[in-house]
């Protein structure tokens, strides 16, 4: 019996068998990681942490982000860590847009009981616990009625509004049942109910703030556009200022669930066979018709002056509301913009709108608000499959890792999620809550990071034939890499060195290289934005000029590292840089 014992293997600890996995013959992960920052994770500790975990690129939702000083904050510790770890690291900006939100929560998740009541207030100062809740805009509670449901966290909870009652009431029920939570009504007067009487003033600034970034502007045009905007949107909240009544909506759980801060809300109207989301009415009047609002508005004109690298629009439905981002942008910057698809008409027009944006963001979870789950799944293919063949970039986002916001470790559910993605190609995954009030917000990206790093090790990438893309403004740069392709797979080629302006890489990493795609660029900006492209790894240089001294010193750095070695085929793509710089014109390969 005990021979027999002495014959079993040992079981191993998970932390060895980590360990084992750092010494695993090396695997240049394709797949991208960006990671959601907030107040909580803006930490240089934090985020220097992520980035050794394997994040590539940073996110800053500003409906997360309440203190504007953030933006600086985290610039100045992505150039530090550029610095520091010698790889570039972009910043996306997600604009807030017109999604309604609930605000904090005392703790990272609060259990709802079924059949509960739970409050919903205006005032957006509230810290939420189980008994009552803040949203960030006044809309919901011009829109939802009694009988109707809201849903929170993409129907992962939903009350049904039974009752609304005024301030005064609400008042007086909180301190009657909850006297250790509320126990004075000056508590109400100074955080709950009381009408913030600031809030002219913060208007007033808003509207200071985008003056002075307009005048930096370099387009009169653009100036006046901006201030027209923003101009109507801070008369009509003011009219709604002088009218308001604090209203509060008294809402039954209907079913046991755990609630989180920041997650979207939307309303659904129970008559209906579907569910059918409401749209929150707009800031501005019929005149002008936009999905952006006057926070979005001095959002990315902060952005645009710290040199962010991209913004998101949230909840896009036509290609009109990325042309009007674009002029409010201006023609005189680099920042790229990306769209978050959420709604049905999003769906109907999504080739048109990915013509004019630089990427897309797919937000799984707000697609099931409307759609049947079951079709999300589809939607999400059909749509990775349109960014591949219009050369855009595609990352996937909501419900990565939710499991380890209070975990340590992912469920097989998510795992196989992940998997699925991977093996599409996916450019990027987003995570969201996991990194910024999540408990574990390192451990998450580790996981992530083994996740995709083992799918792909385990995924033979096969040569399916000629795959159409869409023909780039040089057609001669789309044959080419057309042809490196084909040789890649045919030579086993082990890396593919390209001499680009960025829009060969892209074109290289649509078509599924086998192999990593080194891009050499002179343009901090383009090795940013190339960060978050499947498979490219964004070399940074002082010029491409005199691309024949630069090669052998940059395979030699590869070498040193072991991605190449004796006997491996390279394909080096070069071009005319010294004189129209980004012009295709040869494909070289080599063998080392």
């Amino acid at each position: 019996m005990n021979s027999r014992l002495s014959n079993l293997t040992p079981i191993r600890s998970r932390e060895n068998i980590l360990k084992d996995e750092q010494h695993e013959p090396h695997h240049q992960r394709r797949t991208k990681i960006v990671c959601s920052i907030n107040e909580k994770t803006c930490e240089i500790d934090i985020i220097r942490e992520m980035l050794k975990a394997g994040a590539n690129a940073l996110s800053i939702n500003t409906a997360y982000t309440h203190d504007r000083r953030q933006y600086e904050k985290l610039k100045m510790i992505r150039d530090q860590l550029e610095q520091e770890l010698d790889h570039t690291i972009p910043i996306n900006m997600m604009l807030q847009g017109k999604i309604t939100r609930i605000g904090h929560l005392r703790q990272p998740e609060i259990y709802l009981k079924k059949g509960n009541i739970i409050r919903i207030t205006q005032d957006n100062k509230v810290i939420g616990d189980e008994n009552i809740i803040c949203v960030d805009q006044d809309e919901l509670f011009t829109q939802a009625k009694v009988g109707d449901q809201i849903f929170i966290d993409y129907g992962q909870i939903v009350l049904n509004i039974k009752a609304q009652e005024t301030d005064q009431e609400a008042k007086q029920i909180l301190m009657e049942k909850y006297p250790d939570l509320y126990p004075t009504e000056a508590m109400f007067k100074n955080s709950i109910f009381e009408q913030d009487k600031s809030e002219k003033s913060k208007l007033q600034s808003k509207s200071s703030l985008s003056s002075e970034n307009s005048r930096g502007a370099s387009s009169t045009q653009l100036q006046s556009k901006k201030q027209k905007y923003i101009d109507q949107i801070i008369q009509n909240k003011k009219q709604k200022l002088a009218t308001k009544s604090l209203i509060v909506f008294i809402c039954e759980i209907e079913q046991n669930c755990l609630m989180r801060p920041f997650k979207p809300l939307f309303i659904t109207n129970r008559t209906k066979e579907q569910k059918q989301i409401i749209k929150q009415s707009d800031d501005s009047d019929e005149e002008i018709e936009t999905q952006i609002t006057s926070k979005d508005i001095n959002d990315f004109t902060i952005a645009k002056r710290l040199d962010f690298d991209s913004i998101t629009l949230s909840n896009v439905s036509r290609p009109e509301e990325v042309h009007e981002l674009k002029h409010l942008l201006g023609s005189s910057t680099n920042i790229q913009i990306f769209v978050r698809i959420t709604t049905q008409e999003g769906i109907n027009n999504f080739d048109k709108i990915m013509e004019i944006a630089d990427g897309c963001i797919i937000a799984r979870a707000y697609l099931a608000t409307w759609a049947q789950i079951e079709d999300v799944v589809q939607m999400q293919h059909d749509m990775i499959l349109n960014c591949r063949k219009l050369v855009k970039p595609v990352l996937i986002s909501t419900q990565i890792l939710e499991s380890m916001l209070t975990q340590t470790n992912p469920t097989f559910a998510e795992m196989g999620d992940i998997a699925d993605v991977v093996e599409q190609h996916i450019d990027g995954i987003m995570l969201s809550g996991e990194t910024t009030y999540g408990n574990h917000p390192i451990k998450v990206v580790q996981a992530l990071a083994r996740i995709s790093t083992n799918i792909e090790m385990h995924t033979r990438l096969q040569y399916q034939g000629i795959f159409q893309i869409k023909i780039q403004e040089n057609p001669i740069a789309s044959i080419i890499a057309q042809n490196a392709i084909e040789n890649a797979y045919s030579l086993r080629v082990k890396l593919i060195l390209l001499f680009t302006t960025g829009e060969t890489a892209l074109s290289l990493s649509k078509l599924h290289a086998p192999c990593p795609i080194v891009a050499v660029t002179a343009k901090k900006t383009i090795a940013r934005n190339l960060n978050i492209v499947n498979g490219v790894i964004p070399f940074l240089v002082g010029s491409l000029v005199g691309i024949e001294q630069l090669t052998p010193r940059i395979l030699e750095n590869f070498k040193q590292k072991g991605w190449i070695k004796q006997g491996d085929y390279i394909i080096s793509i070069s071009g005319l840089f010294g004189t129209q710089e980004g012009i295709i014109n040869q494909m070289t390969i080599l063998l080392i």
